[in-house]
């Protein structure tokens, strides 16, 4: 009776150092298999991505240049913490969410102006069509899926991030890789 009332004093010992070895070792992974900001491309999609990984190598692929990594998540990857999400390079959004999004947002660098269907906010583009509801044709449609269960259908929207350390005439922009990104993106079937 004895050992086992000491096993359970134990317990919430080992609880605790169980706990701090996750975070360390979490901490520890996040290092080796991330990379800084000027160095990564961010692409949020607000849907689902069915193949975030193979969006990312056919777009690392791609790139040249100073990148390295290429990241794709659907917006409920940063549930918790909404910072990610902020400072992504590009987003792929809903047309009926634009409006709550749009402070994450700029305006469609030049070069990307006049190419496709454009999202237009106070006769300013902010975003370029993706995906069109009426013909259901959409960019990177092998990697992403426009019609989630439940949602009801809709266009999206390329659009690029004000945090971006990619885009030119940006606040401390170090290449325009996000707009190359976008051009990749919407030649992808």
């Amino acid at each position: 009776m004895n050992k086992i009332r000491r096993f359970f004093s134990l317990v919430p010992v080992l609880v605790l150092w169980l706990m701090l070895s996750v975070l360390v070792w979490g901490f520890v992974f996040t290092r080796i298999t991330d990379t800084d900001p000027a160095h990564k491309i961010t692409l949020f999609v607000d849907s689902e991505v069915t193949d975030a990984t193979g969006l990312a190598v056919k777009l690392e692929e791609s790139l040249d240049g100073n990148i390295r990594m290429v990241k794709a998540h659907p917006f409920s990857y940063a549930m918790l913490d909404g910072s990610p999400l902020r400072a992504a390079d590009l987003f792929i959004i809903r047309a009926d969410h634009m409006e709550t999004y749009r402070e994450w947002l700029t305006p469609l660098p030049e070069e990307m102006r006049g190419s496709a269907a454009e999202y237009t906010l106070d006769g300013e583009p902010w975003g370029i069509l993706a995906y069109d509801s009426k013909t259901q044709r959409g960019i990177a449609s092998n990697y992403i899926n426009y019609l989630p269960p439940g949602e009801p259908e809709e266009s999206y929207y390329l659009c690029f991030g004000n945090q971006s350390v990619h885009i030119p005439k940006q606040p401390n922009a170090v290449d325009s890789a996000a707009v190359d990104a976008g051009k990749l993106l919407l030649n992808l079937p």
